[in-house]
């Protein structure tokens, strides 16, 4: 009987010991597959590049530089290992260009599958930053275009001025010389109140504090989509289950709030009263160019527009605002355009927009440094194509790291150096 055991045991050992062979062929074949394609050292022959990934955020170290600087090593396309998955990174501008607007590869679905749910809960789904399906996207995203235009956004600097001001009386009764603000949360709320009133005609209070359901709803949906990121195995830890319901109730509340919304302007709609031609009004009509779009897609969109609008917004000018505490002679400079181009006026109107070129350009360094959404976008390309001179096998996940190229010597002269006028 014995015998029969120690048997049926070695049988099993022996399987898994074939298994684990054929595995590690399948692994060697792949990566001679990438071996004429640049890359970093593997740390681990199963792991690939993860060991390093995990020792830098274990560390406390951006990965944004630790690609920086594979990148300054090896070149303007690398592959990178994900374990047995490959992807290849990509800094090259006139590649990014090809890949992002000239080709306009489409998203991979891996770099969107984890915010269309957060933790088994709905979240942006379908919505215009996370579709996946390049012409229901054009479809969709040409009926919101006219919110974006011109004449449309020039009839809202009143609201955005309105809210300019509250901002600054806000901050002012907190200006004594010994408070401490966090920058990023009030340009947040800032944000949030101008999404509220001019893209869905809602008015819920946001920079008096008075109630702040809608605002918290927000903040924590988008700090559990991040947990969510960087928590593989969320599925499984207990100990973080009220922390995920308490991001489920949030989710659940904006898109109950969305719905409310929608059902409250087609009411309008439908009683013939005026409404304006906003983003929520683009949603809406949606339906008629869509037909098999749902509700559900509707309040994507919705979730979408607050969670990643006001998010981008108010990163940007939290480093912004950062770069202008370390640089005061631009500060100074800026002053003196603002006060040529604005005069004795307390509003800025559209037209002075354009002749805020200063500005500008202190935006676009910014963007430079800190660009907006995240490190970069993930593609995908259907097909062997070649890039940089290297054939790129189809289906491999194509990432353009944006950080990256914003920060490489081999595009910009002193690129750690906020110089808006480079």
């Amino acid at each position: 009987m014995l015998c029969y055991i120690f048997f049926a045991l070695g049988a099993v050992i022996a399987l898994l010991l074939v298994l684990i062979c054929i595995f590690a062929l399948y692994v060697a074949r792949l990566r001679r597959k990438f071996a004429h394609i640049p890359s970093a050292p593997l740390t681990s022959f199963f792991a690939g590049h993860l060991k390093d990934i995990i020792a830098c955020h274990n560390a406390g170290n951006p990965i944004n530089g630790l690609f920086l600087q594979w990148h300054i090593e090896y070149g303007a396309i690398f592959v990178c290992w994900f374990m047995h998955f490959p992807f290849i990174v990509v800094t090259d501008p006139e590649m990014v260009k090809d890949i992002l607007v000239v080709s306009n590869l489409p998203k991979h679905f891996l770099a969107y599958c984890n915010p269309y749910y957060l933790f088994g809960q709905r979240f942006l789904g379908n919505g215009l930053a996370t579709n996946v399906d390049n012409e229901a996207w054009k479809q969709r995203r040409a009926i919101m275009n006219p919110a974006f235009h011109r004449k449309y956004l020039k009839d809202l600097m009143s609201s955005f001025n309105a809210t300019a001001d509250l901002l600054i009386a806000h901050l002012g009764k907190m200006a004594d010389g010994k408070t401490e603000v966090c920058i990023l949360e009030q340009f947040g709320h800032a944000a949030l109140d101008i999404i509220c009133k001019v893209a869905f005609g809602m008015d819920v209070d946001v920079m008096s504090g008075k109630d702040t359901t809608f605002r918290d709803a927000v903040s924590l949906s988008f700090e559990g989509a991040h947990v969510s990121q960087m928590s593989i195995f969320h599925k499984w830890n207990i100990f973080q289950y009220p922390y995920q319901w308490r991001v489920i109730k949030a989710v659940k509340f904006l898109r109950e709030t969305g719905r409310k919304v929608i059902e409250a302007r087609k009411h309008a709609m439908a009683g013939g009263e005026e409404v304006p031609d906003d983003i929520l009004q683009r949603i809406i009509q949606q339906q008629e160019s869509v037909p098999n779009l749902e509700i559900e897609d509707m309040l994507d969109d919705f979730v979408t527009f607050f969670v990643a609008g006001h998010e981008t917004t108010a990163s940007l000018l939290s480093f912004c605002v950062l770069e202008l505490g370390n640089h005061p002679e631009i500060v100074d400079s800026l002053l003196e355009e603002t006060h040529d181009v604005l005069g004795p006026k307390q509003h800025v109107a559209f037209d002075d927009l354009a002749k805020l070129k200063q500005l500008g350009l202190v935006l676009k360094e910014t963007l430079r440094l800190y660009p907006a959404g995240g490190s970069g976008s993930l593609r995908i390309c259907e097909k062997d194509r070649e890039f940089g001179g290297y054939k790129i096998p189809a289906n491999v996940p194509i990432l353009v790291y944006t950080f990256v190229s914003g920060r490489s010597p081999k595009y910009w002269t002193k690129p750690e150096e906020f110089n808006p006028y480079r």
